[in-house]
C-alpha cells in the first residue's frame, strides 16, 4: 500500500481553514520569506559579514568561525562571541579565544553593524510578495474575532515596509515615537474572548520578531550596570549602542522581559491552548529552541493546527509530521498529512480561466513553499484576481482521494 496526495484537495482545505474567521491565525515566517525578494540567505548573510568586515575584525570572525562546527553560521558565531564577553564579565585583562572585552564588544558591533548594511539594502527583486500578504491582512481583518499574530525570525523590515505602504495597521511590542521602547504588558495581553478589551484593538496585527530587528537597538547603562532596548530609524548604531539582532544569553541573565524571551513566551502561549492554525512559510526547523515551543504546542493542545509549507524537500522534516498528527507538512514532490508521507499524485485536469499558484503542472511540484506562490494564492483567495473555482468541487468525486491507495 502507498500513500499519495492530492495538491487540490491541500489547496480547498487551506482556503477554508484560512476562511475561518473565530479561530486564531498565526503565521511563522522564516527566511526563506526574505530570500525570495532576494536577501541572502544565512550562509551567503555569513560570507558578506565577513566581506564587509575590516581588519582586525576580519580576521578575528575567520578565526572563530574556522574553530567552530562546520555548519555554523553568523548567529552561531554571535552566540560565541557573547558566550566569551559572558564568561569575561568586566574583567579587563581576561581573554578567550585571543579576544579579551574590548576586542569582543568591538566585534560583536561590527559584525551587527554589517548585517543591518545588508539587510537594510532594498529588495533585490521588490515586495510584491510582502504586499500582496499585507493586502491580504487588510481585506479581512475587521472581520475576525482575534487579531492576527505575525511570528518571524527575521531582521529585516520588509513586512513593516509593506504594511505602513498599505496602510494596514500593526503593533510590534514597542510604544512611542522619538525612541520607542518596549513595553512587555502589551505584549502579554492575548485578548481571546470577543467581548474583551484589547488594546491595541484586533483590527490591529502583531508582528512578533523573534530573533530582533535592524532597527532594534540596545543601550548600555554602565553606571547602573543595566541597559534598555529601544526601536529607531536610524541605521546606524550610535556610540554606547548594539545592534539588538539575534537573543544571546546576557539579555536573557538582564531581565526576564526583554523582547527576545518575552516574545518566545508569547509563541509559546500562543499556541498552548484554545482553537488555533499556525501557517509557517520559509522556515526549514534549524532553530531547535524554536522547534521545541512548537512541538510542546502540538503536544500539549489538541486543538492547535500547525500546516508547513516547504521550500525544499527535506525527508528529515517530513518525519516530524510522523511523530505530530496535528502537523501537515506540504513540499514539493512529498507531503505528511495526518502522519502519512506521500508523493503528489496528478490533480484533476486544470478548467478554462481556473488559476493554480500552488501547483506547477509541468514539474508536478506544490508550489505553496515559495512565498511568491503563497502570496500569489492569497491573492488570488480574497478575489483581486478571478478567483479559484474551488467552491462547487466535490472532494470525494473529482479529486483523487488523500491517503492510503493501492
Amino acid at each position: 500500500m502507498t500513500t499519495s496526495h492530492d495538491p487540490l484537495s491541500a489547496a480547498v482545505e487551506l482556503r477554508e481553514q484560512l476562511g475561518s474567521e473565530s479561530r486564531r491565525l498565526l503565521f511563522f515566517f522564516g527566511a526563506g520569506t526574505s530570500m525570495s525578494v532576494g536577501l541572502p540567505g544565512i550562509v551567503d548573510l555569513t560570507n558578506q559579514v565577513l566581506e564587509h568586515l575590516k581588519e582586525p575584525q576580519k580576521s578575528q570572525f575567520a578565526a572563530l568561525h574556522k574553530e567552530l562546527p562546520k555548519d555554523s553560521h553568523v548567529e552561531t558565531l554571535l552566540d560565541k562571541i557573547r558566550t566569551i564577553r559572558d564568561l569575561i564579565g568586566e574583567n579587563k585583562i581576561k581573554e578567550y579565544d585571543g579576544l579579551n572585552r574590548e576586542l569582543a564588544e568591538k566585534l560583536d558591533l561590527a559584525i551587527c553593524q554589517a548585517i543591518s548594511e545588508i539587510v537594510r539594502k532594498p529588495a533585490a527583486n521588490g515586495l510584491i510578495p510582502h504586499q500582496t500578504y499585507a493586502q491580504w491582512i487588510r481585506a479581512l481583518h475587521s472581520r475576525r474575532d482575534c487579531p492576527i499574530e505575525i511570528f518571524t525570525t527575521n531582521y529585516d523590515l520588509f513586512f513593516e515596509l509593506a504594511m505602513e505602504g498599505l496602510g494596514v495597521p500593526f503593533f510590534d511590542g514597542f510604544v512611542g515615537s522619538v525612541e520607542a521602547f518596549f513595553a512587555p504588558e502589551s505584549v502579554d495581553a492575548m485578548g481571546t474572548k470577543r467581548d474583551e478589551i484589547v488594546y491595541p484593538p484586533r483590527a490591529w496585527t502583531r508582528l512578533w520578531k523573534l530573533h530582533g530587528s535592524v532597527n532594534w537597538r540596545v543601550q548600555n547603562n554602565p553606571k547602573a550596570n543595566s541597559a534598555r532596548i529601544f526601536r529607531t530609524a536610524s541605521s546606524a548604531c550610535e556610540p554606547g549602542q548594539e545592534l539588538a539582532v539575534f537573543p544571546s544569553r546576557d539579555k536573557y541573565s538582564q531581565s526576564r522581559k526583554l523582547p527576545f524571551l518575552a516574545l518566545q513566551d508569547r509563541f509559546r502561549r500562543s499556541l498552548s491552548s484554545g482553537e488555533c492554525l499556525l501557517v509557517l512559510v520559509g522556515y526549514s526547523f534549524s532553530d531547535q529552541h524554536l522547534n521545541e515551543i512548537l512541538f510542546q504546542g502540538l503536544r500539549s493542545n489538541p486543538h492547535l493546527a500547525v500546516t508547513a509549507f516547504m521550500f525544499e524537500n527535506n525527508e528529515d522534516v517530513l518525519l516530524y509530521g510522523t511523530e505530530h498528527r496535528n502537523l501537515a507538512i506540504y513540499g514539493p514532490s512529498k507531503a505528511c498529512v495526518g502522519g502519512l508521507i506521500g508523493s503528489w499524485h496528478e490533480p484533476r485536469k486544470r478548467k478554462d480561466g481556473e488559476d493554480w499558484p500552488f501547483w506547477d503542472e509541468k514539474a508536478k511540484h506544490f508550489k505553496l513553499g515559495d512565498f511568491n506562490q503563497f502570496a500569489k494564492f492569497l491573492e488570488v483567495f480574497i478575489g483581486f484576481r478571478p478567483p479559484l473555482s474551488l467552491d462547487n468541487i466535490d472532494a470525494k468525486n473529482e479529486a483523487a482521494p488523500t491517503g492510503p491507495a493501492s
